[in-house]
């Protein structure tokens, strides 16, 4: 059992680690750093760069994947309505975020 709680916070440590670096690159590729009024400005943006689309879509594959993974994990019950509901609000945000082009 307590494997399988440093196995979970090890996979979210590298997944975040991996998403900020990420994150970061593409921040800094794009030009947001100079000139962060780019996000909201010609909103909504019919076109978003590539890059960054398919950010969101590993996002999204990834807290899509946790879902069936409580399962093969075989997460208590009491544990299984907090992690549903945060991966819940992850893929309610990113997805969000994807759809509206921000």
């Amino acid at each position: 059992v307590k494997h399988s709680k440093f196995n979970e916070s090890g996979q979210l440590l590298v997944f975040y680690l991996a998403s900020l670096g990420w994150g970061a690159d593409i921040i800094v590729r794009e030009g947001y750093v100079s000139g962060i009024s780019q996000l909201w400005e010609g909103y909504p943006h019919a076109v978003l760069p590539f890059i960054v689309k398919i950010f969101f879509i590993i996002q999204i594959a990834y807290w899509l994947h946790c879902l069936p993974e409580l399962y093969f994990q075989k997460v208590k019950k009491e544990e299984m309505l907090g992690r549903i509901q945060y991966i819940a609000l992850y893929l309610v945000f990113i997805t969000a975020a994807f759809v509206l082009n921000f």
